[in-house]
């Protein structure tokens, strides 16, 4: 176990337009999924797992993100926000929230939930000494969500757009990274953390590792996905993963 853990991301400030058919102008954080906003399960997992210190990284409807998160706070969290006035994609939201995280921090993505374990995340992550260590999931929508490729050791080849038969390794939205990340993100300039920062680390030979997780992955971005989850929300029994 990796002792205390680092601060962690939840990159909760995008707009959400492609699940407005069933969610209207609700933000994706903060639809409701067994009765609560996504977002008080994403804090629950984060408290659950170890984390203490959070950076809410909001921007649209950032005041109602933040009403929420701090009504649906776990006990022994705190909470601190990042916001944007100007959408900044992932890497620009993380990079403005540098601050508050230092040289190491985890984020997760405000739109999936993925029980990765972030003790084993971080320690694998330190032991390789990457710049930045994703939890991959088996998918058989890779064809549709874009798959990621490692070889044998964990190291990640690449972001593919799509596989033949559809199934692959996908990303589960759980990070574990340092603040070299960031650097190639100039301050308040839109950058994607999956289309800009990691594919650039990978085409500067950084140090990209990966994690993949068992166990049951949400994604929340389409209003399918969102609808087979709202009354019910897949939970492991325990946590589990291979290195």
């Amino acid at each position: 176990m990796a002792g205390r853990l680092p601060p962690a991301a939840v990159l909760a400030g995008g707009l959400g337009t492609r699940i407005r058919a069933v969610g209207g102008d609700t933000p994706k954080v903060l639809l409701p999924v067994e009765g609560r906003p996504f977002l008080a399960h994403l804090l629950d997992y984060l408290a659950a797992e170890g984390v203490r210190d959070v950076v809410l990284c909001t921007g649209y409807a950032a005041a109602r993100v933040m009403e929420a998160a701090r009504a649906h706070l776990p006990p022994g969290l705190r909470l601190v926000e990042s916001r944007e006035t100007d959408p900044l994609g992932t890497g620009g939201a993380l990079r403005l929230a540098a601050a508050h995280l230092g040289p190491e921090f985890l984020a997760v993505n405000g739109d999936t939930y993925l029980e990765s374990p972030l003790g084993e995340l971080l320690d694998l992550h330190r032991r390789e000494e990457a710049v930045v260590t994703l939890s991959l999931v088996r998918s058989e929508a890779a064809a549709e969500k874009g798959s990621v490729r490692v070889d044998p050791s964990g190291r990640v080849l690449d972001f593919a757009e799509k596989t033949p038969d559809g199934s692959g390794l996908v990303n589960g939205g759980v990070y574990a990274a340092g603040a070299a990340l960031l650097e190639a993100c100039p301050p308040e300039v839109f950058c994607s953390l999956e289309r800009t920062l990691i594919p650039g680390l990978l085409a500067r030979d950084r140090r990209v590792r990966a994690r993949v997780v068992e166990g049951a992955f949400v994604d929340i971005g389409l209003p399918e996905d969102y609808l087979r989850v709202r009354d019910h929300l897949p939970r492991n029994p325990g946590h589990g993963g291979t290195s």
